[in-house]
């Protein structure tokens, strides 16, 4: 039986396979709103001015959404995906949320339900943590993690023997990897040595301007390990929008993503990673009770693969992953005051069969009681499935893969499916795609990702000061992670001041806004016989008919391009183009 859920006015409900206002269908349309460091949200008045914005194209756009089940007209509703990392909720290690977090989210929920925008909260992290290059996740758990390792042996072994009660006198040097600093060089996994790595385009750099190259802002080292992401060199020539593949498959990222996803079975990992990030989702799940326009709350972005070398331990990481997010869920059901629906997902936000290495992944499902435990809040309207849209690692066409997503919610109890992220390289392009996910089923997406660059200046939400931009070429570290000296040297004392702006790591360019009111008007019989006598774009293009004609009919069935500088699925997609660039590149 359904759960009967308490709702005021104005909260978006759901209800089997769709969502609900105030009992009507409704199509959430809109963009990912995250900072990927501090000060994690931009300020309210530029939020306010976003808003207004969304809302204002979610009006005005010339889209009708397909009618919904009984007939009737289905609206458009604005809404965005917004960051709230564990990282930020957590600067130091601590049993209490930070008060400066709370109070920025809130205000910036609170902005976006005074213009009718809705919120989807978005605990999201990419490679990781700060210390290894990535956000997302505490920098004082990674360090944990390391003061307990043991012999570096481990990464390769599957019983105890080189655990760190068996090898308390190993030389630091020695142990396995958790952080980048002094004594553990950020490097490929166990096994992949850098040479091999740079023929797959996964290798690790190191800035030749800096002697002690892991040593700035690493944990133990000079400054805020928190700001190692932004501050160290070394670091930046690996995170940049085009290189930040190479961290995934880092000894660091492989070493901590097992633990993570067993954290809550493990006694001291449990205290150290699980209980905390249990703290911050009841306390999101709280900010849905208070806050209307708050839709749901996901517990994962892009989830990583871990246990490299160690294939018995790799190969389970789709299991691994949705056993940690059941565990969540089994502790939220303990207090029964809590209902606010969830948003799961597995490795890189990916369903089963898009692709061989899902199909070899995904072999190892679910156990009974996990699904048992998604099953059940399917059927209390509190489950909805999340995914993501890029190649690699896609390999089917747009429509196959929602035909797939469809089929895995069906699978979960018949949950809703939410498409959270996608990329295309222009406005226009991203606003086809939300059409055409609508009219494939799809009645949730977000595109990647929303940032005002007309404030930021930049493509994404990062922002420099005069002091920087007029520094050399003005960009500290390019798309490519190649660093400008004087414009770096600008930055570094921002950082050393913790003045700075967010950064452009893991991903953050390629940002667009004023996309919703491009979603055009379905496309007419005629423009599809002009369509169809037109020269024929270049596969993956969508609008090629331009704005008012809507998305061009075919493009559903065409794959993505897959770029040839990511030879594997391992690697991250393309989330901005360098200049005279093209997707295929």
């Amino acid at each position: 039986m359904s759960e009967t859920t308490p709702l005021r006015g104005g909260r978006i409900a759901v209800s089997g396979e769709v969502y609900l206002l105030d009992g009507k269908e409704v199509v959430l349309m809109g963009g990912n709103y995250v900072l990927k460091q501090q000060p994690y949200y931009p300020p309210l008045e530029v939020v306010r001015s976003n808003a207004k914005s969304m809302a204002q194209g979610a009006k005005s756009m010339a889209y009708t959404p397909p009618a919904a089940a009984d007939g009737s007209a289905r609206p458009v509703i604005p809404c965005v995906r917004l960051g709230a990392m564990m990282e930020a909720a957590f600067p130091s290690r601590s049993t209490a949320i930070d008060a400066d977090f709370k109070a920025k989210l809130e205000a910036t929920v609170q902005a976006f339900r005074e213009e009718g925008v809705h919120v989807f909260l978005d605990m999201h992290q990419d490679a990781g943590f700060c210390s290894n290059g990535g956000e997302g996740y505490p920098w004082w758990v990674a360090a944990d993690f390391q003061q307990r390792a043991g012999c570096c042996l481990e990464q390769c072994c599957c019983c105890c023997c080189f655990s760190s009660s068996c090898w308390s006198c190993c030389p630091e040097s020695c142990r396995t990897p958790y952080v980048a600093n002094s004594s553990h060089a950020l490097q490929p996994f166990c096994g992949l040595p850098n040479c091999l790595a740079k023929c797959l385009n996964l290798d690790i750099t190191t800035w030749a301007g800096d002697p002690e190259p892991w040593q700035p802002y690493s944990v133990g080292g000079d400054g805020n390990p928190g700001f190692f992401n932004v501050g160290n060199a070394s670091a930046r020539t690996n995170n940049s929008d085009d290189r930040w593949s190479a961290l995934i498959t880092t000894a660091q990222v492989q070493n901590c993503a097992p633990r993570i996803y067993n954290s809550g079975r493990n006694k001291a990992d449990r205290e150290v990673f699980f209980e905390p990030y249990l703290t911050l989702a009841k306390y999101l799940c709280t900010v849905w009770d208070r806050y209307e326009n708050v839709i749901a709350l996901e517990l994962m972005n892009e989830p990583l693969l871990g246990g490299l070398p160690n294939l018995c331990t790799c190969l389970s990481t789709w299991r691994q992953i949705l056993t940690f997010q059941g565990d969540v869920l089994e502790a939220l059901d303990e207090d029964p005051s809590i209902k606010c629906p969830i948003v799961i997902d597995n490795w890189s936000s990916t369903v089963e069969g898009e692709s061989c290495a899902v199909k070899l992944l995904s072999c190892i499902g679910a156990s009974s009681s996990t699904m048992k435990r998604f099953q059940s809040y399917a059927e209390r309207n509190r489950l909805i499935l999340s995914f993501h849209y890029y190649s690699p690692p896609a390999n089917v066409s747009f429509e196959e893969l929602i035909a797939l997503a469809k089929k895995n919610a069906t699978k979960l109890g018949g949950a809703p499916v939410f498409l959270s992220e996608y990329w295309e390289d222009t406005a226009q392009k991203m606003a086809d795609r939300l059409a055409m996910a609508c009219d494939l089923g799809v009645n949730a997406t977000t595109y990647w990702q929303y940032a005002d660059t007309a404030w930021t200046e930049q493509p994404g939400w990062y922002k420099y000061p005069p002091s920087v931009t007029n520094a050399g070429t003005g960009v500290p570290v390019n798309a490519k992670g190649v660093i400008d000296d004087q414009a770096w040297a600008a930055f570094s004392k921002t950082v050393a001041g913790g003045t700075f702006f967010s950064a452009s790591i893991t991903g953050a360019s390629g940002a667009q806004m004023e996309v919703l009111q491009l979603v055009a008007a379905n496309e007419t019989a005629s423009a599809s016989a002009s369509a169809a006598a037109a020269p024929a774009p270049a596969a993956g293009a969508l609008g090629a008919s331009g704005p008012g004609r809507g998305w061009r009919r075919g493009a559903e069935k065409e794959l993505l391009p897959w770029p040839k500088d990511r030879p594997t699925c391992l690697h991250k997609p393309k989330r901005c183009l360098l200049p005279g660039e093209s997707p295929a590149a």
